[in-house]
């Protein structure tokens, strides 16, 4: 049987630092690399100057090059490259293709632009509008989880009626271990909160929450460069009971949760939510809202709130003081993120590949 001829184009790598669609991408093509019956292509655009995991993807790839497009036009641009006959293109973040004699699929990660969520105003309309197309377009659609194929199917039910949708979950990095030897030390009990600060993931509540509760500092991971208005609401209702970490390794990330008292995590809407199987894999409880796909990926692992509340994440956080609660949360935490692997994901989405090539 010939080589199956898959082809990615570096779109997601050029739009983000880093970020959880990168970060999908790379440990997807990274475990894809393994396998002796498919050649992997990755078609270049242009060549990211700050992404963090773009370097080590490329490796022992083959490399194309695409004509060269803005970068702010990139994510709503068709592929111009053509690609051989009864080959798969899988987009990295919502391009399409005109080509009628391969195979396209694209992984739809949540759908907070439609529910209004995320951006508003023209951002938002011109978004929703190429992702249309590149719906309308492909030929299969990955969910990374069951909530996100139930919304999709709400706002895009008669386009992919006759499209193959398959939820393939994402997976859990090795280095997130209980990692309680770590060079990041800190002398205070702390709650952790991982990841971007949009409005929508109800970062000044976890601020205001953690103020109320004397004993706790706040540790911020990820998420990018802290902004001015977010530092002024920290040195106010945090003085001294803060501390900000960005571009950390993923061992380092591990530590952080290992030390943690809980991981707070309210946002309002999420596809799937990585951290949350980070910090369970870790052995650190969860708190978090229970929306969306909260639930079906936490199980009965996490501390769920109804809304994001400053008085309901105090209480929670307060709850986790009961250690027989949170040693449960904790062993169940374990046991549901072993279920969550790169290996998994890859061997899914490899299936689904040849299913739809060789059918």
């Amino acid at each position: 049987m010939r080589k199956l001829n898959v082809y990615f184009d570096n779109t997601i790598f050029v739009l983000q630092r880093i970020g959880g669609i990168s970060i999908v991408f790379t440990r997807l093509i990274e475990r894809l690399k393994k396998e002796n019956d498919i050649e992997l292509n990755l078609i270049i655009n242009r060549t990211p100057t700050n992404n963090l995991t773009h370097k080590s993807t490329i490796e022992g790839v083959n490399k194309l090059m695409e004509i060269k497009i803005p970068k702010f036009l990139l994510p709503f641009m068709p592929l111009f490259k053509r690609l051989p006959d009864n080959t798969i293109y899988h987009s990295t973040y919502n391009r399409y293709s005109f080509q009628r004699n391969i195979i396209k699929i694209i992984t739809i990660h949540d759908l907070g632009y439609e529910l209004k969520i995320m951006r508003r105003g023209l951002k938002r309309m011109v978004h929703l509008f190429f992702k249309k197309i590149a719906i309308q377009n492909s030929n299969a659609i990955i969910c990374v989880s069951e909530n996100t194929k139930r919304d999709l199917e709400r706002f895009y039910g008669k386009i992919i009626k006759d499209k193959v949708v398959k939820v393939i979950y994402n997976g859990i990095s090795d280095d997130f271990i209980d990692n309680k030897e770590t060079s990041l030390k800190f002398e205070r009990k702390y709650v952790l909160y991982v990841g971007g600060r949009q409005q929508y993931k109800n970062f000044e509540k976890v601020v205001s929450a953690v103020a109320k509760i004397e004993d706790f500092d706040l540790i911020i991971a990820g998420g990018g460069k802290v902004s001015k208005t977010h530092l002024n609401l920290l040195n106010l209702h945090l003085p001294n009971r803060f501390s900000i970490k960005t571009n950390l390794e993923y061992k380092e990330l591990s530590g952080l949760y290992s030390q943690a008292y809980c991981l707070v995590y309210p946002s309002s809407y999420e596809g799937f939510g990585l951290p949350l199987i980070e910090a369970m894999s870790c052995g650190c409880p969860v708190i978090a809202c229970d929306n969306s796909c909260i639930r079906e990926i936490t199980g009965n692992a996490a501390l769920l709130i109804n809304s994001a509340t400053v008085s309901n994440i105090k209480t929670a956080i307060m709850e986790l003081k009961d250690d027989n609660l949170k040693d449960t949360l904790v062993k169940r935490g374990i046991i549901i993120a072993r279920s969550f692997t790169w290996d998994k994901t890859a061997e899914e989405t490899l299936k689904l590949y040849k299913e739809l090539i060789y059918k």
